[in-house]
């Protein structure tokens, strides 16, 4: 009985070795040491360093040949041709990539990523023997990727094999395995970086380059850095342009003085080149290269400058004068194109106006920085109420001037606001030049200074205005962090979250003429009488010298 027993344990034993064997078997798609080799072997192909969202497809450009003793050698896959079938040149992989017809012909397969896989990523097949052509393609992709070659190769143990395909009989008498060597994919990610150079007036001291305000009728100068895609041979015919549109309140100047420089030299547009095309409203133009040009100049730098004008149709406050520039590029062989943007944002400022232009948000509150006030009144509210406060006055003149003496113009509205629009941050002095009918002038100098803080990528932070030294509200918004647009504007200190107090504005008094005292001479009034009295007294001493004759 134990004999039986034991001789049950080995046979189960051997069972079980032998189910793991047909298990490993199953799951494993090269073939093992003594399986003669097919044509239906297969390994795993590996494409690293690709775009989620790619399309990746490999061409067999070499394939395996057989007998019945197992594999044999290789050949070029019909229609290919290669010097060495075993070592392709570059030129020559670049070559079929770019053969749309050659292509079309040849066993593909396509390559997957991971299940919800993003950025850069691995793609992998199981493909048969021989030299596959990987070309990496899709709308979805920005990088422009060059063709690939992967091999997939039969390998025999002890002969020095080096990881390369090799001719050569491999049966089932050898100690052989089908493999190959992880392809890393070469690609260029193209960039492009809009930037604020200069202003009238102004600097970027401040290393923002992607905003900056200015005031209507200044010239903002742009510049525009990218380059052309590095592209293969495998690219016969390319697409290349770079655009730029601009948002309300920014046009091309007159002239625009647009340069275009490719890898530091200058180069004027022509068939040959380039063709620049602005619109007919000046809001946008179009630089588009020549096909020929951008292989013959491929991956060299692109610089592009230009001056622009802030109208008075431009956005006040917070509410930017956008411009956006892209670059539109070809991306893969088969002619699919990319773009890629970059932005800059320009503010103007407004004293006593909207926050956000002509935005209707909520939070789109009107400021109230000036106010022109007269006497005291006392004034019944609709609650019965009697509060005491200034009046309102309308028709005052005042001049601001900035710095470098530019000037603006105003007169106070029907409830006092001295409204200021197109301004840029920075010094300035206000000061009355014509007072209400019936009031006197009030001639004093007030200094006003306008300050801005800008986030890193270009959009406006937040804003505060001092009037005579002292500081009214702080304005700061909050941004979608995706389409960069404000979705709310705060305020400290002053309107307590709902702005129903406004303790922040600065008022600027006149006096009534009508209440103040006589400020000229003392008049004729006092020599009129003086004058009488002498008249008296003369005329008495007259008299009275005449009697004392007479006696």
């Amino acid at each position: 009985m134990k004999k039986m027993k034991k001789l049950f344990a080995v046979i189960l034993s051997l069972a079980m070795v032998l189910g793991m064997s047909l298990t490993a078997f199953a799951n494993d798609p090269a073939p093992s040491t003594g399986k003669k080799p097919v044509n239906t072997d297969k390994a795993t192909a590996t494409v690293s360093n690709v775009e989620a969202g790619a399309t990746v497809t490999a061409y067999r450009i070499v394939e395996p040949t057989y007998n019945d003793k197992g594999f044999t050698g290789y050949k070029l896959a019909t229609g290919v041709t290669l010097t060495d079938m075993l070592e392709p040149t570059s030129d020559e992989v670049t070559g079929i990539a770019a053969n749309k017809t050659l292509l079309a012909t040849l066993t593909k397969e396509t390559l997957s990523a991971p299940e919800g896989a993003t950025g850069l990523t691995t793609y992998t097949a199981q493909l048969g023997a021989g030299y596959w052509v990987v070309i990496v393609e899709g709308s979805k992709i920005q990088e422009v990727y060059n063709p690939m070659l992967v091999g997939i190769y039969y390998s025999v143990a002890g002969s020095g094999d080096d990881n390369t395909l090799v001719n050569g009989t491999v049966d089932a008498n050898s100690d052989w395995s089908l493999d190959s060597t992880p392809a890393y994919a070469k690609s260029e990610q193209p960039t492009i970086d809009k930037k604020i150079t200069g202003s009238t007036g102004k600097d970027t001291s401040d290393g923002n380059e992607s905003g900056n305000d200015v005031a209507i009728g200044d010239t903002v100068n742009f510049e525009i850095d990218t380059k052309i895609p590095s592209y293969s041979k495998s690219y016969t015919e390319v697409s290349v342009k770079i655009t730029d549109t601009m948002g309300k309140g920014l046009t091309l100047a007159d002239p625009a003085n647009l340069v275009v420089k490719v890898n530091n030299v200058e180069v004027t547009a022509g068939a040959g080149t380039y063709t620049y095309t602005p619109a007919a409203d000046k809001k946008s133009f179009e630089i588009s290269f020549a096909s020929a040009y951008a292989l013959a100049h491929s991956g060299e730098a692109v610089v592009v400058t230009y001056d622009a004008v802030l109208g008075a149709d431009a956005g006040l406050n917070f509410d930017p004068n956008t411009n956006t520039a892209k670059l539109i590029y070809t991306n893969d062989p088969s002619g699919e194109t990319n773009e890629i943007e970059d932005k800059t944002y320009t503010y103007t400022f407004g004293i006593d106006a909207n926050l956000f232009g002509q935005g209707s948000s909520e939070w789109n509150k009107f400021t109230e920085e000036l106010l022109k006030t007269g006497e005291i009144e006392r004034v019944e509210l609709e609650s019965g109420e009697v509060v005491e406060r200034p009046i309102r006055l309308p028709g005052a003149e005042f001049t601001l001037t900035r710095a470098d003496g530019k000037t603006y113009t105003t007169v106070s509205d029907n409830q006092g606001y001295l409204s200021f629009t197109g301004l840029d941050a920075g010094t300035y002095t206000l000061q009355e030049t014509k007072a209400p009918d019936g009031y006197s002038l009030n001639d004093a100098a007030i200094p006003v200074v306008i300050e801005a803080t800008y986030n890193e990528d270009g959009t406006l932070d937040s804003y505060k205005i001092k009037v005579n030294n002292q500081e009214t509200s702080t304005y700061t918004a909050t941004y979608n962090s995706t389409t960069k647009e404000v979705t709310n504007i705060d305020c400290t200190p002053g309107h307590d979250n709902d702005w129903s107090d406004v303790s922040d504005t600065h008022e600027i008094k006149n006096t009534k003429l009508s209440s103040l005292p006589s400020t000229g001479g003392i008049g004729t009034t006092i020599f009129t009488i003086g004058g009488c009295a002498i008249m008296i007294i003369a005329a008495a001493l007259f008299f009275a010298s005449r009697r004392k004759a007479a006696k």
